[in-house]
């Protein structure tokens, strides 16, 4: 009887288990991507690259956008509501860098960089925005 009683417990209690990771969301509050564009160019020191396509943003919501690149050097990004100086460090594979986040005004931003010191090469970019629920998938 008491074998019977611990087995009903122990199953109990791997069901309850089972239940409770379903009911989770799949992807916790954070940062999502919700639009990104191939670039695949080197930045000028000389004049702005343009880095994909322009994006909007709602009022009081945090964006920041993310590039992709390799080389050795720093790069400025912009506009100045994301203006971020960032740095790389290696020729032999991609790392991502992000911009500050910002949230104010709706408005339309385009992304674009310009070259500080030494060779950058952009092979994405990507914007993305601030959940505070569930990431919606």
């Amino acid at each position: 009887m008491r074998t019977r009683l611990i087995a009903a417990a122990a199953a109990a209690a791997i069901s309850a288990g089972i239940a409770v990771t379903s009911a989770a969301p799949a992807h916790a509050a954070g940062w999502g991507t919700i639009s990104s564009s191939a670039v695949g160019t080197y930045l000028s020191k000389s004049s702005w690259t343009y880095l994909g396509r322009s994006f909007s943003t709602a009022s009081n919501v945090s964006y920041r956008y993310c590039v992709v690149g390799r080389g050795s050097g720093s790069a400025n990004l912009q506009p100045t509501a994301f203006g971020t100086t960032v740095s790389f460090s290696h020729y032999g594979y991609d790392v991502t860098r992000c911009t500050k986040s910002f949230s104010g005004a709706a408005n339309t931003f385009q992304p674009v960089a310009l070259l500080g010191s030494g060779t950058v090469l952009i092979t994405k970019v990507y914007v993305q925005r601030y959940y505070t629920g569930p990431i919606p998938v």
